[in-house]
Order: structure tokens, then sequence, then C-alpha cells
């Protein structure tokens, strides 16, 4: 516990500090408010109860916050704003810090509100501290050429094969650059809405796997906060030259980490 009774989470050489707020906010029953500060100066402050997110009672240095800061309780409807939230607070190579407090809003109700859970899934975090968890190596390797390498190995199957572990919950996929550039699988329709994204999105794409992950270019998995067809959700995988999008049926998250996590050393 450092002074002003904060407590660091994440440090800079953390792979993912954004698994950090998440199992902070998990682990909080009471109503407490949860105030996160970065070194870069952002911070934003969460009242948190129940496991759940209950709402956003201040955001510094961070745009986009307008919407959450109005509700009175968060709802389905602002999870995806919350999530850009949360992941630039947690920006990778900063320290982040929690300072608890009282709720600032009042209220003890734990019905409503966004489940921990929930953003969890999306963000395919593993509540539960796994060994991907362990930190970046504080000393770079003597050899020059292993800065070529990402940051973790995989098992060198392909993004295909991503593909087919996730199973019969990815419904539709494509496949831009790398070996599998072009391949598609799923309803024309759904594919055609994958397509129309990465079109106009793929730069804004890149660029958020690129803050999520260890170095630019490594590979990451990810779900989008992005609902391009009611009632899925949105996966986005990078290894190497490949970038895969698809749609998880349902509540089916669960499943594209699980594979995510078997291609892994």
């Amino acid at each position: 516990m450092l002074s002003g009774g904060s407590r660091v989470i994440a440090q800079p050489d953390d792979r993912n500090p954004v698994a950090q707020v998440l199992r902070a906010a998990n682990e909080t029953m009471l109503a407490r408010s949860l105030e996160f500060r970065s070194s870069t100066g952002a911070s934003l402050t969460l009242d948190v109860a129940g496991r759940r997110v209950l709402r956003l009672t201040s955001c510094i240095g961070l745009p986009g916050a307008e919407s959450c800061l109005g509700a009175e309780v968060l709802e389905d409807e602002h999870k995806d704003d919350l999530i850009k939230l949360l992941q630039a607070v947690a920006a990778p190579r900063q320290e982040l810090r929690v300072i608890s407090g009282p709720v600032g809003r009042g209220g003890e109700e734990v019905s409503v509100g966004l489940p921990v859970a929930l953003l969890a899934d999306l963000l395919l975090v593993e509540l539960n501290e796994t060994d991907a968890d362990e930190p970046l190596p504080e000393e770079a390797p003597a050899e020059p050429e292993v800065f070529e390498e990402p940051s973790f190995q995989l098992s060198g199957k392909g993004i295909r094969d991503f593909a087919e572990g996730v199973g019969p919950t990815l419904i539709a996929w494509l496949v831009r650059g790398g070996d599998a550039d072009g391949s598609t699988f799923g309803p024309e329709e759904m594919v055609s809405h994958l397509q129309g994204f990465l079109d106009d999105e793929t730069e804004s794409v890149v660029h958020q796997l690129d803050l999520l992950s260890a170095r630019p270019g490594d590979p990451i998995c990810l779900m989008l906060g992005a609902t391009l067809i009611e009632g899925h959700s949105i996966v986005c995988a990078r290894m190497q030259d490949s970038l895969l999008l698809g749609v998880i049926e349902g509540d089916g998250a669960p499943a594209a980490l699980a594979a995510w996590n078997a291609l892994l050393h």
C-alpha cells in the first residue's frame, strides 16, 4: 500500500493491465468506489458492488466518457464505451494504481450494473491469474535477432487452426493477410458484414490490438467492443501477418478464449 491509500496493481512490464482492473473489481463484494490511476495521468473511478460495475463517477484524461458518466446505472448499452475506457486507463507499459473508498453516489443494490464476468468475457480475460500473466523480461536477451521474435510463443499452428479450435460457436469468419488470406466461412451475409467492417476499420482495429499487446505486431486475441450482428459478439485474432475477424454466437466467448490459450505454450 502506498501513500494516499493507493495500491499498485500493474507494473509497466505487465502483459495485460486491464486484467488487473477487472480482477480488482471482481474482488469487491461490498459497495466500494475504486479509482484507477495511470502513470500517464489518466484516471477513472467506478462504483462497484457484488462483482458488478454499477456506475462511472469520474474520468480524467480519457475521451469518450460522456455516455457512461451521464448514466445513473451502467447498462448493456454502455458496455462498449466502458470497455474502451478500461483499455485506455490500463494502457500497457504504464504503472497502474487503485484507491478504494466509499461509493460515490450511494446505493447498495447489486442486481443492476454490468457484471465483471461479462466484461472479462468480452475482453478475453481470465479473472483468475494464469501463467500468461507472467511479466515481460526485465532485460532483453543478448542476441539482437531475438528482438524479432514475438513476446510469447505459439504452438506453431496458424490462424485457421484457431478458428477450427473455437468450434461451432464461431459461426462466421474471414482472414486478411498471411497464408490464409481471403479465407472465409459462414453465411454470406455475415461474412459481408465482416468484410465491410474491415474495409473501413482495419487501421483502427490494428491500432487497438497494438495498444493491448506487449509489442506492436505481437499475437493477440480479444473480443471487440462491437456487435455488428444482433445477439452475437465479434472476435479478432492476430497471428504473424494474419488477421481474423469472426462472429461468436451468443455467449460463446469462453470457447474463443480456450481455443486461443490452447495455441500458447
